[in-house]
């Protein structure tokens, strides 16, 4: 009697390493066998349902696979305000291109110093704080500037009710300036302009304001339009009181509300590891008021407050809606633009979190290799050069703003970028051994490398790259991935020369003569020999003369002697043409 298949049952999608173990096969064997079919794949590689099916079948397991059955969750959304809400500060997100002043603005708000302190004098982070107005509190966002965090800025606009755009009134519209007035008005966030740096020799803040009425529907209030536009500048502190009392009167239009007697829920800002405390994550609470000990579920991560403090660090019992707090307490470091709700008990946290990882793994079938891709690698041949990257850095937004932007490079199809390996912390020893197994670069952003990890990396050989720019980070990449590109032939024409004699003819040479018809004729010049436009032979120049004297260059319409090398012996005719031209090996760069 033949033993019975054993089922197992495994989610839409399962790494590498998952379904070694659950087929109790070293996952070498399995990379191997993937490798087999043209993909070269990781330990932590997630593959779905029907290649997982197709590596069994390769492999003749008698085991049957089966998809776990999910439940599919509705999706959350985070709590509408009641009729008995109460108003709550404005949340406002200073938002505009890279080096206008929005950290500059926030600093002179707060009275803090922290553009000094910032890499290459970029925001390259979410920051949260609140500051008041009177009697009023505002909370205020700093986005990052650099092309490169446009996820951060996007996150930005969709946690607000008003966006400051600052705009440089000696520079004008940029870039990043039109981003963010689409990521606000996406959003259905208010606008305010703050035209900074008119202080600074060139301002013209006129220009700036017929600049975003004519291209971009912004309509200053005094030219009878509707979006309020406040002069200022960020260093001397002129008119930033007037600005605040501005983005208030705004939100005194919207009537922002929100109920406190409800459970806390609101939006991951960044999150981070920290030697000593853990996982350091900011909130920003948007409905109910967060407490110490209350347990929070944010994506698939969940944990219980240990630690409550605001923006300055300073201990909190209670956080109300728009409070940007810091906690502590998460089993694992939630993801940036993550939802998080206060729940009952342990139990119902680990149960959503539960959930929540199986609704992930279901997405991530669709961004890795999936039965479709074995499939086709299985009957084409991969000719694209590899380019293998680890990333690790110091908070989860910056994490997915590194990759993606790693992912945005323009290779044309040449170079397939893949992120091996990613992570928030410093580089440790584990990144090491996955590089040097992979042969793949490591890069830091904003983290350190400890020095036992740095002598580990340098015995194998591993290269690590670690930068504090995110664009001298994409710099090096791009490098990188360019130096894997095969150089280019680039073929220059230089002439051509009609043969008017032939006088004599021998096994690695000829002598001819001629008449330049077009451009110039020069030794060491590469000779196309044609006859009635058929190619007979491919020659070079050897020696030029011209009146029986040796020449370096001879000129359109200009009779002169050669002497062409040759690998084998050309019957070379009166009427032939000579065509010269140069070949050379061009380094071939990115987009």
């Amino acid at each position: 009697m033949s033993q019975p298949e054993k089922i197992l049952t495994i989610a839409d999608s399962i790494t590498v390493g998952e379904l070694a173990e659950a087929l109790n096969l070293p996952v070498t064997q399995l990379v191997g066998e993937l490798f087999k079919n043209g993909i070269v794949a990781t330990i932590n590689q997630r593959i779905d349902f029907e290649t997982a099916q197709i590596i069994v079948e390769e492999l003749k397991i008698a085991v049957q696979l089966r998809r776990k059955e999910v439940n599919s969750a509705p999706v959350q959304h985070l709590h509408k305000p009641s009729a008995k809400a109460s108003l709550r500060p404005p949340i406002v997100a200073v938002m505009g291109h890279v080096d206008h002043g929005k950290t500059t603005l926030l600093d002179t708000i707060l009275g803090m110093k922290t553009v000094a302190s910032e890499a290459g004098g970029i925001t390259q982070h979410i920051s949260a704080y609140q500051t008041k107005r009177g009697d009023r509190v505002i909370t205020l966002l700093d986005t990052p500037g650099h092309e490169a965090f446009a996820a951060l800025r996007q996150h930005g606009a969709v946690l607000t009710d008003v966006v400051v755009i600052v705009v440089a009134a000696d520079d004008g519209v940029m870039p990043q300036t039109v981003e963010a007035i689409k990521f606000a008005r996406n959003a259905n966030a208010k606008i305010v302009v703050a035209i900074n740096k008119i202080d600074k020799e060139g301002a013209n803040i006129d220009r700036v304001k017929a600049q975003l009425a004519s291209e971009y529907q912004l309509n200053p209030e005094e030219w009878g339009g509707d979006t309020i536009m406040v002069p200022i500048s960020a260093k001397t502190g002129e008119n930033i009181d007037k600005l605040l009392d501005m983005v208030l009167l705004v939100a005194d239009m919207e009537e922002l509300k929100a109920d406190t007697d409800v459970p806390a829920e609101g939006l991951v800002i960044e999150a981070h590891m920290e030697k000593g405390r853990g996982s350091v994550v900011n909130l920003l609470v948007e409905q109910g008021q967060l407490k110490p000990s209350h347990f929070l579920v944010a994506g698939t991560s969940y944990g219980k407050v240990r630690t409550l403090a605001n923006f300055r660090g300073e201990a909190l019992k209670l956080a109300g809606p728009s409070t940007p707090v810091t906690v502590t307490g998460f089993k694992e470091l939630p993801q940036f633009g993550d939802v998080f709700t206060v729940v009952k008990n342990e139990k119902i946290a680990r149960a959503q979190v539960e959930q929540a990882k199986i609704e992930a793994e279901r997405q991530a079938a669709s961004t890795n290799v999936t039965g479709a891709d074995l499939l086709k690698m299985m009957t084409q041949k991969h000719d694209s050069e590899e380019f293998d990257v680890i990333v690790k850095a110091d908070v989860q937004g910056s994490l997915a703003s590194v990759m993606d932007s790693l992912r945005l490079v323009d290779t044309g199809g040449a170079i397939d970028l893949r992120i091996i390996g990613s992570g928030v912390g410093n580089i440790n020893e584990s990144d090491v051994r996955l590089a040097d197994s992979s042969d793949a670069i490591i890069y830091g952003f904003n983290v350190e490398i400890p020095p036992a990890v740095k002598r580990l990396a340098s015995r194998d050989h591993v290269r690590v790259r670690t930068y504090k720019v995110i664009y001298e980070l994409l710099d090096d990449a791009r490098k990188n991935m360019e130096a894997l590109l095969s150089p280019e032939v680039v073929e220059t024409e230089v002439g051509v020369l009609e043969v008017k004699g032939v006088f004599r003819t021998m096994r690695d040479e000829v002598i001819c003569g001629g008449e330049v018809i077009s451009g110039k004729v020069a030794p060491n010049l590469l000779v196309r020999v044609k006859r009635g436009g058929e190619q007979l032979a491919e020659v070079e120049v050897a020696n030029v003369q011209r009146q029986q004297q040796e020449a370096k260059e001879v000129f359109e319409g200009e009779m002169c002697g050669l002497s062409l090398r040759t690998q084998k012996k050309l019957q070379l005719a009166i009427g032939d043409t000579l065509e010269f031209f140069t070949r050379e090996l061009v380094r071939r760069t990115l987009n």
